[in-house]
């Protein structure tokens, strides 16, 4: 049975053992008053039987109920045995010194059967023994009793009373204990019916705090799906804004900055940093920005995509321009190649930009990368890219005009005297510091005005037009300078370059010239020229003089013959 049961029991018990104590005690004030025995004795020894009794039960039943409140036991079950055989001898030892009025009798006897029964009933609820012992045990004693009463008693129809005395003391036990059974059985049904309907409440309290955390779980849910959105749009807003600032400084350089090849430069390494690119490269087709030759930049986290993007910018370029749209073209998906370029090295996805102008098509920027999704954002970065480097680029090449005009000869397309002025300088100052030789051929149209008087000055503009293009092709072949330095006198500048190998250039080019001829309208028109070479510090020791030098050996040719290269030192030769 339950502990709550149990306390409920022994509290029960322990009332009614006071009522039943306080019978004995009054029964045997009432004998000894009322004349039915003359015995003093058996006042004072059932009353303090009665006071015993309770006081052992005060102290007993008590630490019971306390050790069973504590989960401990305070006195062990043997006691339970014990008080039963205590309280029966100590009620059956008093006839021994007197005999028992009536009265007296019976309640020792209620007494006897009373604690016996209880015994039973303890053993029952608290299952220390075997009932049919306790049952054998109670008919021993009974019969004990009523053996020595019988010896005792000298009252005539005293088992008359006995047995009238034992039915009505079984049903008052048996009352007592219905009481004691039915009175605790519905207090903890009550307590239980209170717990049960407390259980219900709490029941469909926890359904609705089940529900309300259903409900709150799925709005921390939600809370949790908008916080990832929204430290992804945080993410993304991050990086836009940090995409937007870098291509702000981008075009604050480009505003500074005239230099195209440079603006290539950092443009495709403000990708490489911002984007985590794997290689990025640039390609710009010839005449784009009066630039002679096609033009490439590539800068590659690797030599392997380094290489790739050179030799393959070119033919990608040629398939944008094939395919006639502006759209970028991919050209790997996530491994999938697309086109059969840039394959052999570790590259994930690569998509190619077109750069144009007016919808005219005149580069293209591919951009790498090994990481799958590379592209996963879209494009747009890379497209704004490209548009404010074709922006910057038409301004560049409108300043690059300018400046081209300002710098070169408008009839020949060499550089002018002005611009000689500017540069030679700076030239001397760099040869001077290298300690390298600098190396000024001039020259000079044989009987240049005779062309004029005899075929006009649009047949003349002709001729310095010959003369300073093969000037200017030898210029660029051997990384010199053309320049037209007066009327019909043109200077090769070389730097780094002995006089030997200048002079063997100088005699292809006086060949290239006599060997030309000029064809104006339904003219034929043969040129010569006179040459003068010097060199520093071959033949002048000063770089400041050979310009001078130069010219003296140009004047030794005209005033010797026309039509030959004198080299500055050697004019006898």
């Amino acid at each position: 049975m339950s502990n709550e049961f149990k306390i409920e029991y022994l509290k029960k018990l322990f009332k009614y053992n006071r009522i039943v104590y306080g019978a004995l005690i009054a029964v045997a004030l009432l004998s000894r008053g009322a004349g039915l025995t003359k015995s003093n004795f058996l006042l004072f020894y059932y009353s303090l039987t009665g006071l015993f009794f309770f006081a052992f039960d005060e102290i007993f039943i008590s630490k019971r109920i306390t050790g069973i409140e504590e989960g401990a036991l305070k006195f062990p079950a043997i006691l339970f045995k014990i008080r039963t055989y205590l309280f029966v001898i100590i009620l059956s030892v008093g006839s021994i010194f007197s005999v028992l009025p009536h009265i007296l009798f019976i309640s020792v006897y209620f007494m006897c059967l009373y604690i016996i029964v209880q015994e039973i009933l303890l053993c029952d609820i608290f299952n220390s023994y075997s009932n049919t012992v306790r049952v054998i045990t109670v008919m021993g004693i009974a019969s004990l009793i009523l053996f020595f009463i019988h010896l005792r008693s000298e009252v005539e129809g005293v088992w008359f009373v006995m047995y009238v005395a034992s039915i009505l003391i079984v049903l008052i036990v048996t009352y007592v204990i219905y009481d004691m059974y039915s009175s605790t059985i519905k207090k903890m049904d009550d307590k239980y019916t209170k717990l049960y309907f407390q259980n219900t409440d709490l029941i469909a309290e926890n359904d609705k705090l089940i529900e309300f955390r259903e409900k709150v779980e799925k709005v921390n849910s939600e809370i949790n799906y908008q916080k990832i959105n929204l430290t992804k749009a945080n993410d993304d807003l991050e990086k836009s804004n940090e995409e937007s600032r870098s291509l702000i400084e981008v075009m604050k350089y480009f505003s500074a900055s005239f230099d195209v090849e440079k603006n290539v430069h950092v443009m495709i390494d403000n990708i490489m940093k911002v984007k985590k690119a794997g290689a990025v490269g640039f390609y710009i087709d010839k005449g784009i920005y009066m630039n002679d030759s096609p033009y490439l930049d590539v800068i590659s986290a690797n030599d392997v995509s380094t290489t790739l993007l050179k030799q393959d910018l070119y033919d990608i370029y040629n398939a944008i321009k094939r395919r006639d749209s502006l759209e970028p073209l991919v050209l790997c998906d996530n491994y999938d190649f697309k086109y059969p370029y840039l394959t052999g090295g570790n590259i994930c996805n690569a998509v190619a930009f077109p750069a144009y102008e007016n919808e005219n098509i005149y580069g293209v920027m591919v951009v790498t990368s090994s990481k799958y999704e590379f592209f996963l954002n879209g494009y747009s970065f890379y497209e704004s890219s490209v548009m404010d480097f074709t922006s910057a680029l038409i301004s560049d090449r409108l300043y690059l005009k300018t400046e081209d005009m300002a710098k070169k000869d408008g009839l020949t397309k060499i550089f002018n005297r002005i611009y000689f002025n500017q540069f030679f300088p700076e030239l001397k100052s760099e040869v001077t510091g290298e300690r390298v030789s600098l190396t000024v051929a001039m020259m000079d149209i044989d009987h240049f005005k005779n062309v004029n008087d005899t075929y006009g000055h649009l047949a003349g503009d002709e001729v310095i037009k010959m003369v300073a293009s093969i000037d200017d092709k030898y210029a660029k072949l051997y990384n010199g300078t053309a320049v037209r330095f007066g009327g019909e006198e043109f200077l090769l500048i070389l730097k780094d370059m002995d006089i030997a190998r200048a002079n063997d250039i100088l005699e292809r080019m006086h060949e290239e010239i006599v060997q030309n001829t000029v064809e104006f309208e339904d003219l034929k028109i043969k040129v010569n020229v006179s040459m003068g070479l010097a060199s520093y510090p071959e033949t002048c020791e000063s770089v400041d003089d050979v310009v001078d030098r130069a010219d003296q050996a140009l004047y030794y040719s005209k005033e010797h013959g026309r039509g030959r290269i004198t080299i500055d030192g050697r004019e006898g030769e």
